[in-house]
């Protein structure tokens, strides 16, 4: 199971990978138009722009455009698999159409318009494929807000027989509905095919569904430092005005600037000691996920 991190230009987030080793992390490509990184990426590729040598995962922007309302996605699933060609990413979620935030509110029709929408989509984005032969590997994002339609979706993109999947609206979910859903949708695709769940990093959750997930990403690292919370070594989110003692930590931040993690900062320097902080929550995270990820764990 591979650990993703993701990672943000607004806030943000630090160049994670020059202090830990990553498996790979998460783009929002709707984040990069926002900060105008989009085009300075494009001229040099984003591993290059990024410094980042690992494997890069381009998310569709969906969130940000049914989360913040922010319409900063590409307008067409063709548009977006140009871009992500031209950044040379190694993976790009289809265009796909979650049902979190206002989407999951929406009256029961309009839902099912917007689930077809989503199955249209991951067909454009498999001819697209099929035609050029080239370009990062597309992951095709199931989606639903229901069994019935996660089923229906599910069945529908188990048909393109691709390689990747994942699996989207799980935020909010209890984790024993997270864990029923990824079980249903393993059952319809099959063993082959590899899935990803999208933001999800419970330790309760992956110990059941390990078995069935190849890939997972967080943000949990860049929200919480950003929040001024500090992850402990046993697992815990603790506000750093609430510390009453330096914690016994190995991370590379720790270790060379001892309890640099509970400072605020001077106005002008709090965002650095925001990153600071989300560089030992990411090496907290991904330590706490590796012994999750043990066959024998």
């Amino acid at each position: 199971m591979k650990i993703f991190l993701s990672w943000s230009p607004v806030p943000p987030d630090p160049p994670y990978w020059k202090w830990l080793k990553l498996d790979g992390i998460v783009v929002s490509i709707g984040l990069l138009k926002q900060e105008n990184i989009l085009e300075r990426a494009l001229i040099r590729g984003l591993h290059e722009f990024l410094d980042f040598h690992g494997l890069i995962f381009l998310d569709s922007g969906s969130y940000e455009d049914f989360i913040a309302d922010k319409k900063l996605r590409p307008n067409t699933p063709e548009e977006l698999l140009i871009l992500a060609q031209w950044l040379g990413v190694d993976l790009v979620a289809h265009s796909d159409i979650p049902f979190v935030g206002r989407n999951r509110t929406l009256p029961e029709e309009e839902k099912w318009r917007l689930l077809e929408q989503n199955i249209l989509n991951a067909k454009i984005a498999y001819n697209w494929a099929k035609a050029k032969r080239s370009g990062p590997c597309i992951v095709y994002v199931i989606q639903g807000w229901s069994q019935e339609s996660l089923t229906y979706c599910c069945e529908a993109f188990a048909k393109l027989n691709a390689s990747y999947y994942a699996l989207g609206s799980l935020l909010g979910l209890q984790p024993e509905e997270i864990v029923k859903r990824v079980r249903l949708v393993r059952e319809i695709i099959g063993d082959k095919p590899k899935l990803h769940l999208f933001a999800v990093s419970n330790p309760v959750v992956l110990s059941k569904i390990k078995s069935m997930v190849d890939s997972i990403d967080s943000s949990t690292a860049g929200i919480s430092g950003a929040m001024k919370e500090i992850m402990t070594p046993n697992g815990r989110r603790v506000n750093m005005n609430k510390m009453r003692e330096r914690i016994d930590c190995d991370c590379p931040i720790c270790s060379k600037h001892g309890g640099v993690i509970i400072i605020h900062g001077k106005k002008g320097m709090q965002n650095y000691y925001n990153q600071l902080r989300k560089i030992h929550n990411a090496y907290q995270l991904i330590k706490k996920l590796e012994k999750i990820r043990q066959p024998n764990a």
